[in-house]
């Protein structure tokens, strides 16, 4: 199950990957331990992969749910010491996959459902 609409791909469920993200799993391993600029790179490139989840994404807010970039990134780490040949968007995309199902559907603070309705329907106070 993807997050993302099967628009946002080819009819080969292909995508044209920018950046960071085109370089695979080992590269991002050796970026995070150097730290510094390299790993920023990669960090900037998955902040935005992840606000466009959210932009794009069925009925989500928040991707990551309950979880903290920390975990994310320890996640990631440890799926690209696994697959070091997989580019580093795949690994991603995974992990999007993965965090789909607890997701964060709604702005904190905010109701759904009906009520929202049944408010407005009631018209004004007399």
């Amino acid at each position: 199950m993807h997050a993302l609409p099967s628009a946002a791909r080819d009819m080969d469920d292909q995508y044209a990957v920018f950046g960071v993200g085109a370089e695979n799993c080992a590269d991002y391993l050796v970026a995070r331990d150097r730290g510094g600029a390299a790993e920023r790179w990669y960090h900037h490139w998955l902040a935005g992969y992840l606000s466009a989840v959210n932009n794009a994404g069925a009925s989500t807010y928040n991707i990551l749910g309950n979880k903290s970039m920390a975990d994310i990134l320890d996640w990631l780490e440890g799926y690209c010491a696994a697959s070091p040949n997989v580019n580093f968007a795949n690994a991603v995309t995974d992990m999007v996959t993965i965090l789909y199902e607890d997701r964060q559907n709604m702005a904190p603070g905010k109701q759904g459902g009906w009520n929202k309705f049944t408010d407005q329907s009631a018209g004004p106070s007399p």
